[in-house]
């Protein structure tokens, strides 16, 4: 059994600890707060929703530095918002992000909000504003012709595959494994392989 003194020492050393992590993650922000894009539209919308979603207080300043110290999810989407290359760089170096989620839309619009992100490949033609992307979810080609057209408010969940020159309309959602090969229209919701409408 361990004595009081063995407890005290170590509530001691994670209050330590956690003293030191957020001393240095105060420094890196620090180091890289000059470069953040406050004027991108999309970057502000992308802070606002993560803010909602998350249920988040504070300052811009403050949600910002706690998403990157604590969301490897939003440290790829940061980066993929980033326009200069040395700075977008400079944030990886200090903020790795999750190594396997792969953004490379060519335009994405803002407030897209990635949960857990893990094993995710977002290659969609575009994709409109507000969007949910969960886990292990693929948007991306099955031929040489383009990859899908998503729509406004869209919420793709865990393991659904969006495949092919496909529109999804505005406020669809596709159920977890689901998998599109055709266009949906607005305001559905999908689910099954082939997904079918379920309302």
């Amino acid at each position: 059994m361990r004595s009081r003194n063995d407890r005290l020492v170590e509530r001691d050393t994670v209050g330590y600890g956690r003293m030191v992590r957020k001393i240095i993650n105060k420094i890196k922000y620090l180091l890289i707060r000059a470069g953040v894009p406050w004027e991108d539209e999309r970057f502000a919308k992308d802070l606002k929703r993560w803010r909602s979603v998350l249920k988040l207080e504070g300052t811009d300043d403050q949600v910002l530095s706690h998403l990157l110290a604590t969301d490897k999810a939003f440290r790829a989407l940061y980066r993929y918002r980033l326009k200069r290359r040395l700075y977008r760089g400079w944030v990886k170096l200090l903020y790795p992000p999750l190594d396997s989620l792969y953004i490379t839309t060519a335009d994405i619009g803002g407030g897209l909000f990635i949960q857990h992100g893990f094993s995710t490949y977002i290659a969609a033609e575009s994709i409109g504003e507000n969007c949910w992307i969960n886990q292990q979810v693929t948007i991306g080609y099955k031929d040489d012709t383009r990859s899908p057209v998503i729509g406004d408010d869209v919420t793709i969940t865990c393991g659904a595959k969006v495949l092919g020159p496909i529109t999804i309309g505005d406020r669809v959602t596709i159920g977890a494994n689901a998998v599109v090969v055709k266009d949906l229209p607005s305001d559905s919701v999908w689910g099954g392989v082939p997904a079918k409408r379920i309302r």
